[in-house]
């Protein structure tokens, strides 16, 4: 039998915070609604059904928010042309809902929230881009991509928003690519952002990427120098903090030229393996996600090596189909101590140890995006050490 649930209700304050507007999240049970709140504003949202209501003061701006949402959404199971070209058609149809709000926002708020819905836009339609092969790549982007990208505003005021900043650093990889045609590795597309934009807007982009790398896992030495650079440079106090923080966090764990943290953990059979056994060979440990499709690559590169040289770690909880020179080991209740003793905030992450048993190489470049060139490189210097 089926139970009607109650109605239930929450209040909450936010603390002062600096600037004008704040981005917040709201969950209630399987609903979800991504807001903007000013300085003063008293919001109430009721969720009715499939809908959002609002009312109090700054509910104009959440209303627009909302239903720019509902304009901006995309599709999916379509004909590559046919969703760049639905993508082009919901940029009018956001400015058109935008419009209806014009009276009752700011200037500077209707520029904030164009930004915020024309940025996830954006993103996406260069997110089509990767998607194709590279010889088709410059004819999708010069027909459909780029005329829409032009359009779009880049300045100060539109870097408060978070989905904008995460465009703009899609467009800078993009930029990149297309300029270069390399590979975006982070210092690349540092340098790229440094080098074509300026002021308050090329502060926040560069933090809003240097933040994303240290969440998600990169080259340290490439990191170190980025952030280094970055907190010599930066003007804003605000954003200067906000990558200090995590780059200390960084520099107090593992690093090259450090004794790896041992270990010894159980293999698919129930054996335990240390990492010790290892002494004298390189060692590349592979910190598997449950999802990990890194494993056929690192297979592959793999039967490069001879085993009494390289041995290929493979830690994870999930049982994975790994061949040739890898090992699986199973880290159990042992896992968040390993995470923390590498310094592995996502998966899957990289790490080579040389044959003294010192680090080598922290979060190398993901094999994927070269078919594994510069991490077997990698591995073939630290045999000659």
């Amino acid at each position: 039998m089926d139970a009607v649930l109650a109605k239930d209700s929450f209040y909450f304050s936010l603390p002062t915070w600096t600037g004008q507007e704040l981005f917040f999240y709201v969950d209630a049970g399987g609903e979800g609604f991504y807001g903007i709140v000013s300085k003063g504003d008293n919001i109430y949202l009721e969720f009715r059904g499939d809908t959002i209501c609002f009312s109090g003061r700054g509910s104009a701006a959440n209303r627009a928010l909302y239903l720019g949402r509902i304009a901006a959404r995309g599709r999916t199971n379509m004909r590559v042309a046919d969703q760049l070209e639905y993508d082009q058609k919901a940029i009018p149809q956001v400015d058109a809902v935008l419009q209806s709000y014009r009276d009752s926002l700011s200037g500077s708020l209707y520029a904030l929230l164009r930004a915020e819905l024309l940025g996830k836009i954006g993103s996406r339609m260069i997110g089509v881009y990767w998607e194709q092969e590279p010889d088709k790549q410059e004819g999708i982007y010069n027909r459909y991509i780029g005329p829409v990208l032009a359009k779009l505003p880049a300045d100060d005021n539109s870097a408060l928003s978070g989905h904008y900043l995460d465009y703009l650093l899609d467009k800078a990889q993009l930029d990149y690519h297309r300029a270069m045609h390399r590979q975006c590795t982070h210092g690349a597309v540092y340098e790229w952002i440094k080098t074509h934009y300026s002021g308050g807007l090329q502060e926040r982009l560069l933090a809003h990427q240097l933040l994303l790398a240290f969440a998600l896992g990169g080259q340290q030495e490439e990191l170190e120098q980025c952030a280094e650079d970055y907190l010599k440079m930066v003007r804003s106090e605000s954003c200067k903090v906000a990558v200090a923080v995590p780059f200390s966090r960084m520099r107090r764990g593992i690093r090259r030229g450090l004794p790896a943290p041992g270990f010894s953990l159980p293999d698919n059979k129930g054996n335990n393996i240390a990492l010790s056994q290892f002494s004298g060979k390189v060692v590349l440990l592979h910190f598997c996600a449950d999802d990990d499709n890194l494993t056929p690559t690192l297979d592959e590169i793999s039967k490069c090596f001879d085993k009494k040289e390289v041995a290929f770690l493979h830690i994870g909880m999930t049982p994975l189909p790994i061949h040739e020179n890898g090992i699986q080991l199973f880290p159990g209740n042992q896992l968040p101590a390993i995470q923390r003793d590498y310094n592995v905030s996502a998966c899957p992450t990289l790490i080579v140890i040389a044959r003294n048993g010192r680090i080598f190489a922290v979060k190398p470049p993901n094999p994927s995006n070269d078919e594994g060139n510069e991490l077997t490189n990698i591995i073939y210097e630290a045999l000659q050490q």
